[in-house]
């Protein structure tokens, strides 16, 4: 289980560059949002930081988990080989 952090962005980018009006809305009302109400503003962007840092976490520790698996797994089957 590799979650491929690339892509999500890539795909995110994509989505917007397809929808220029939706781009230009969201960056409009988050303009608005942190000269309006900064502490909100901040408030999320710390939130939605949080949440990415937690997924990133959990994907690394995932994928090195995964390859540690994979390792034994081959020494296990050299080990079988081999007798």
């Amino acid at each position: 289980m590799n979650i491929n952090f690339e892509e999500y962005y890539l795909e995110i980018l994509n989505y917007f560059r397809a929808n220029p009006y939706l781009a230009m809305a969201v960056g409009g009302l988050l303009m608005l949002l942190l000269m309006k109400k900064p502490k909100l503003f901040f408030t999320i962007a710390l939130i939605v930081a949080i949440n990415i840092s937690a997924l990133f976490v959990i994907s690394y520790t995932a994928s090195v988990s995964d390859m540690q698996k994979k390792k034994l797994i081959s020494k296990t089957t050299e080990q079988i080989n081999a007798y």
